[in-house]
């Protein structure tokens, strides 16, 4: 728990020192991964697909801090863009794969505000499990872990052959 904890505070000073670069749009790159192991097999892969298709739909971006702690691979990139046109993005990036559900892609402004899917209008995340919002899932616990955690596992299969 002290080795997640210390990478929450390690990520959160990459992303102050990434805020002060001078970008319109700054975007936090990671994995939603469930449960204690932030990365099971297949996980590795699957951030470097990720970071693959991001940098693809952002090639003016620059990469401003990579990492891998405790919580796995992360990725910070600068952008010119409106932040609301990058979340935008975004949202559609974490919804064009059905493995998608398992990323971050989380878009700050210079001042460090967030921009969310509520801000731009949009739903909410949906349900590892199910279609419902993942939020109103978590809360109710309509999930098992040992669920939760065999969907992750299911998303992953795809990446388990690939090269990082």
């Amino acid at each position: 728990m002290i080795d997640l904890l210390a990478a929450r505070d390690g990520r959160h000073e990459a992303l102050v020192r990434a805020l002060g670069a001078g970008h319109a749009a700054t975007l936090f790159v990671s994995l939603n991964i469930p449960g204690r192991e932030k990365t099971p097999p297949g996980a590795e892969a699957f951030f470097s697909w990720v970071a693959r298709r991001v940098e693809a739909e952002f090639p003016a971006a620059v990469r401003l801090a990579s990492s891998f702690d405790a919580l796995g691979p992360c990725l910070i990139l600068g952008l010119d863009g409106d932040p609301r046109a990058v979340k935008r993005r975004c949202v559609e990036l974490e919804s064009g794969h059905p493995s998608s559900r398992l990323i971050d892609l989380d878009v700050y402004t210079p001042t460090g505000a967030q921009i969310d899917r509520a801000s731009l209008g949009l739903a909410a995340r949906s349900c590892l499990v199910c279609e419902r919002r993942a939020v109103d899932c978590m809360r109710a616990k309509r999930h098992g872990y040992d669920e939760v955690i065999a969907r992750t596992h299911e998303l992953l299969a795809p990446f388990l052959a690939l090269r990082t």
